[in-house]
Parts: structure tokens; C-alpha cells; sequence
């Protein structure tokens, strides 16, 4: 899934920064985003020649977090977050395209600094097993569904006047909830017109699109909720408590 990124990130234009968090897992990004296993960068800022790269163009950056914590959205957003310098930031998970058209389209949109918002989602490929609750037939192969809750375009300010994801969630699946709970509190949101939108690939499509090795219950994040919520500690508090190294 992350050959597909980095093909669509090869036709992005050079104002845009591609921060790319490694979470610890056993396969490592590097030699993907570097094309060193079979692949080669090319030059996006002339679409009429073709230049090969030894490296990835300095407009991505990929760190990669040094402990290997099951479900660590929590911890990978933040540290995106952190070390991006524009004004807005786009989180997607890997299996979320944001295609090239897309982009252009939206770096022409007025935006609106008083919003944050959310982006109209396709799907690529037949029903996997993850998106068996579309309103779309299982068998098609290609069409819209539900915007995803947890993709979003926000001001960076506004992201971290949240205080960000809270990282006491780490290591269970739920945890991006309390933090869009509150992104409602501060600002509105709205969704993104068509053609901007994200595209959703199956495992019908690219087998690794969504992970199955890691437990997909969320007892302990409600737990974890509770306990927090019962004892009114609901502000994230320390983020980035991990050890973490740029490697591009």
C-alpha cells in the first residue's frame, strides 16, 4: 500500500511536504519510499522528462518511531503534526489515497480558517471484509461511501490548541475518537466538494490495504476511557513520549 502512496506522492507539485511516519512496524518504509528495492523517483516538476532520483525529492520526509506499539495512531499523527510548518495539515491513514487531481483542485479552494474539514471518500475495489458496511454493493469497483471520520484538513494551530491525540491511548484501537470529540469543540466542520476527495483501497485491490495481524477490538480503549473519564484526566497530556529518528 505504500508503493501506491509514494505513486501518487511522485505526482504531487513541489509546494506540497509529505510527512510520512513509520510506526515501528517489522517491515520498514525506508527502502520503499526510497525506491531502492525497484523503483526509481522521478522528477514531478517537469511532467515532460523523466529524471531518476537516488533519493526521494526533499519535499518528503519520512521518521520512523523506535518501538513497535500495536494501534499508535495516536503517537504517528502527533509526531506528523509536530514537525509539519505549514499552516494546514492533511492526516490520512496509508490506506487513504489523496489523489494528485485532488490536490490541485484543493490548492485552488477557498478555505475557510474558521473550519476544519472533511473529505467525500471513494472506494477502490470489492467489499474486503473491513468494508463490508458501505452503502455501496460489495462487488463494485469503484464508488462513494461515507467520508471517514478520522481524515481530515485542519489548520496545524487548531490542531494542537486540542492538545492533540492523547497518547494514554496508544496501543488500542479507538483512541482517535476523544480527539475529534474535542477538533467539534474548537471549530466546525464542513465537508470538502467532489472532485477533491480521498480514495479507500480494499485488500481486493492491494493485499496489505488494511492490517488484520493487530486485534480490531476496542474493550480496552473504552476501558482505558472510562478509567480517564472517571477520574476527569481527559486532556492529553506529554505527547510524543516515544523515542523516534528522521530517516529522510
Amino acid at each position: 500500500m505504500l508503493r501506491r502512496q509514494v505513486e501518487e506522492w511522485k505526482k504531487y507539485p513541489p509546494c506540497i511536504m509529505v510527512i510520512c511516519v513509520d510506526d515501528g512496524s517489522p517491515e520498514p518504509a525506508l527502502p520503499i519510499i526510497t525506491g531502492s528495492t525497484e523503483r526509481e523517483w522521478i522528477d514531478v516538476t517537469d511532467h515532460d522528462v523523466t529524471v531518476p532520483y537516488s533519493e526521494p525529492p526533499q519535499s518528503i520526509q519520512l521518521y520512523r518511531i523506535s518501538v513497535d506499539i500495536p494501534w499508535n495512531r495516536e503517537g504517528a499523527r502527533n509526531l506528523g503534526a509536530h514537525h509539519a510548518k505549514t499552516e494546514w495539515i492533511i492526516q490520512v491513514d496509508i490506506d487513504h489515497i489523496l489523489p494528485a487531481d485532488a490536490v490541485e483542485k484543493l490548492l485552488n479552494y477557498k478555505l475557510d480558517r474558521n473550519r476544519w474539514y472533511r473529505f467525500p471518500r471513494w472506494r477502490r475495489g470489492r467489499a474486503d471484509a473491513t468494508r463490508k458496511k458501505d452503502r455501496l454493493p460489495d462487488e463494485s469497483e469503484y464508488g462513494p461511501i461515507h467520508p471517514h471520520v478520522d481524515s481530515y484538513l485542519v489548520r496545524r494551530e487548531i490542531y494542537w490548541k486540542t492538545g492533540g491525540y492523547d497518547e494514554d491511548y496508544s496501543g488500542a484501537l479507538g483512541g482517535g475518537n476523544a480527539f475529534l470529540k474535542r477538533l467539534e469543540e474548537v471549530q466546525h466542520v464542513e465537508l470538502l466538494p467532489p472532485p477533491i476527495r480521498l480514495e479507500v483501497y480494499t485488500r481486493s485491490v492491494i493485499p496489505d490495504a488494511s492490517d488484520w495481524s493487530l486485534s480490531r477490538d476496542t474493550s480496552e480503549w473504552r476501558a482505558r476511557r472510562q478509567r480517564k473519564e472517571t477520574a476527569g484526566d481527559t486532556t492529553p497530556k506529554n505527547p510524543l513520549r516515544f523515542s523516534w529518528v528522521r530517516e529522510l
